[in-house]
């Protein structure tokens, strides 16, 4: 297959290969040193077991590929799977040990299966366990901070259900994670037993880490590592610039909000206030009659109710601003520091990449240096590229969320913002109406 267009092709060859195969790792001029430390998230991952062609051998290597990666005018993205939505509600209070210990249960029903299941929190964190520790190269947010205070609190309660419908969301819309084992055993599981086996299976998993990569097909077109490395370098510097982009938003947008409830509803009160006390000392206005009537004139009496109005109007305003983050404000910043956390899982990706890279490079040195086998380089190149076509299959699939996500965020946000303004314009303008009965 041949990539159409020149979207992000991350340097695509015209040349056709086909997958690669395992190495034999006691042949002449196999590679016996790892190229990472024994430390990093690679090596831990697997990488140089993968890569070299030393992994233990398993069912993967002779069964057919679980996931595919395909061309496309964007470049290589994960084949599409039927997608599904998940449903979360009815949070209830339980309690186990006869009451010594209690945890809110979430009631899920994902719709391709229409199976309700009852999951705590603990339930979550395990999955998300299994997730990130099963695909190196994709990106499984982290779950919402547990909390240990006032986790019973309705207000609480609620937005922790909306949290983790969108990270369910988020792992659905998923090619990959959307219909892997594991997430369905989460998802669909109600017998205790099976979920315990289930369990079981989940952690001794044959594919996690880099061997994940074994249950990949890949176009046939061979990778340019040159391109690759560049390719590879500008989505880091675009990763580190979100970032720091990110921070300094939730920054200004979390205090934005503080102000709206702090000093801009103090401000708008103040005015208020002085408009308030204007009008109580228009209401001493007692003018001098001959028939010693102290009274004031209808034009001053309509004129310091509409003052006072206009002060019980700013106050109103003031209430208005306090009240307008929950619509606004607050789910933007839930939906920035959601995308921060995303953001959190590509250090580890990026770096699992470079390593891959640099130990293709070492293989084309030692190639160069009659240090090893043209056919054992070429193999290390083969499984090098499937990780690459991976990192490149869930760049353009984080970047096309990306742009819909914020798109349809940034809609909702000023439509809010737009209701919130034309809420105060309208409470000025009746204000202002009221000056129109004034008599003078």
């Amino acid at each position: 297959m041949r990539v159409n267009g020149s979207g992000n092709n991350f340097g695509l060859q015209s040349a056709n290969r086909t997958r690669p195969k395992t190495a034999d790792a006691s042949g002449k001029g196999t590679v016996k040193k790892s190229f990472a430390n024994r430390f990093s998230v690679f090596a831990k991952a697997g990488g140089d077991a993968y890569l070299l062609g030393t992994q233990p051998k398993t069912r993967s290597l002779t069964e057919n590929p679980l996931y595919h990666i395909i061309d496309s005018d964007e470049g290589p993205v994960w084949e599409s799977t039927e997608g599904f939505t998940v449903d979360i509600k009815n949070p209830k209070k339980a309690s186990k040990l006869h009451g010594m210990k209690t945890y809110i249960a979430y009631q899920i029903t994902p719709s391709n299966t229409g199976i309700q299941v009852s999951r705590r929190y603990k339930h979550f964190d395990w999955l998300y366990e299994r997730l990130s520790t099963k695909f190196v190269t994709i990106v499984v947010p982290p779950l919402p901070d547990k909390q240990v205070t006032g986790r019973y609190e309705e207000s609480f309660i609620e937005k922790r259900m909306d949290q983790l419908k969108r990270w369910l969301d988020r792992m659905t819309t998923h090619a990959v994670v959307g219909r892997c084992d594991v997430f369905m055993h989460f998802l669909t599981c109600t017998d205790e037993k099976e979920w315990k086996r289930g369990k079981r299976d989940a952690e001794k998993d044959d594919f996690l880490g880099a061997a994940f990569f074994n249950v990949i097909s890949v176009p046939n077109t061979p990778l340019d590592i040159a391109v690759v490395e560049r390719q590879h370098e500008n989505f880091h510097k675009f990763v580190k610039s979100m970032d720091a982009s990110m921070a300094q938003i939730c920054q200004v947008i979390h205090d934005h909000g503080k102000k709206h409830i702090g000093p801009f509803k103090r401000e708008y009160q103040k005015i208020g206030k002085a408009f308030t006390e204007l009008a109580g000392s228009f209401e001493l206005d007692t003018r001098p009659r001959i028939n010693d009537i102290d009274a004031p004139t209808e034009g001053s009496q309509q004129l310091t109710d509409a003052i006072k109005f206009t002060g019980r109007t700013y106050d109103e305003i003031g209430e208005l601003f306090a009240a307008q983050p929950k619509n606004d404000n607050y789910r933007l910043e839930d939906f920035l520091r959601e995308y921060t956390g995303m953001l959190s899982c590509f250090p580890d990706m990026i770096n699992f990449h470079k390593h891959t890279i640099s130990t293709v490079r070492e293989c084309q040195k030692q190639r160069e240096e009659q240090k090893m086998e043209f056919d054992e380089a070429e193999s290390i190149k083969g499984r090098a590229d499937v990780v690459s076509y991976t990192m490149m299959a869930e760049i353009n699939h984080f970047q096309r969320q990306r742009v819909y996500d914020y798109k349809m965020m940034m809609k909702d946000y000023l439509v809010e913002q737009i209701k919130f303004y034309e809420s105060v314009t309208e409470k000025l303008r009746i204000a202002l109406g009221q000056y129109e009965n004034v008599n003078v």
